[in-house]
């Protein structure tokens, strides 16, 4: 009698193609009792990322554009350009009859200086189930481990729920020298 052996599924990947796709850590909202997973951005997201913006866009202001255009430029040049900079995000993914749909990003670049520039966009019917505190504080322990100083970020004024969630989370709200309608926001890491 002759045994098989047969290898794990996850040894078949590449291990290039492996990391990523299995990394990825599954969540439950309270209030809607869905499910929603978080992993790293990669360049097989480009679609999916988009589809995202494109939504988003459909509901904002002009304000709310101007940094929705700013995420998706750090997130399309930076973060998905391969061999660049230190850049990386994270996306909140709901999985559908037709897979994977996004429902928040969260994403950081190097900056002048000594600081990681962030940007964090979640959809609006998600925005009351925590998702946004999710994906930062994978952010920042990303960060941590990667060896960012310091995060910094940009928000209007009047996002109250944005200015909450900075300040639970350690971050210092200051004001915007340029700008009266925005708030920076600031947070050592070491």
């Amino acid at each position: 009698m002759q045994k098989f052996v047969v290898p794990h599924s996850s040894s078949r990947l590449p291990i290039a193609l492996a990391g990523p796709w299995l990394a990825r850590r599954w969540y439950y909202t309270p209030r809607t009792h869905r499910a929603y997973s978080v992993r790293q951005i990669s360049s097989g997201d480009r679609r999916l990322l988009a589809e995202f913006a494109m939504g988003l866009n459909a509901d904002a202001s002009d304000r709310e554009v101007e940094s929705l255009q700013a995420l998706a430029d750090m997130l399309f040049e930076r973060v998905l350009a391969v061999g660049t900079d230190m850049a990386a995000g994270f996306a909140a993914l709901e999985s559908t009859a037709v897979g994977d749909r996004v429902i928040g990003v969260c994403a950081y670049a190097p900056d002048e200086g000594d600081c990681g520039r962030f940007s964090i966009a979640v959809a609006n019917s998600y925005r009351e189930e925590q998702i946004g505190r999710t994906l930062l504080s994978t952010l920042i322990r990303h960060a941590k481990r990667v060896g960012v100083p310091n995060l910094t970020g940009q928000m209007a004024w009047s996002n109250r729920p944005m200015q909450m969630l900075a300040m639970s989370m350690g971050f210092n709200v200051e004001p915007e020298p340029r700008d009266r309608n925005l708030r920076r926001l600031v947070l050592a890491l070491k």
